[in-house]
């Protein structure tokens, strides 16, 4: 399900900050890891909570051109 939370301008470095109410509903916390997913087709940024590897499970392509 989606949920609109808030909506924020990007920042000058391209950074865009999340509430603290996001972040506990999501399970993160300042200083956790998470993979950055980009969906081409429908122009979504997805984040989610980095997998346990911190890199990924391997079968996603990265842009960055780093491993997983």
């Amino acid at each position: 399900m989606k949920v609109l939370f808030d909506t924020r301008r990007v920042q000058k470095l391209g950074r865009v900050a999340l509430s603290e109410q996001l972040l506990r509903n999501a399970g993160l916390a300042e200083g956790d890891y998470v993979d950055i997913y980009f969906d081409a087709a429908t122009k979504r940024i997805i984040i989610e909570p980095a997998s346990e590897t911190m890199g990924g499970n391997g079968t996603s392509v990265q842009a960055s051109g780093r491993s997983a």
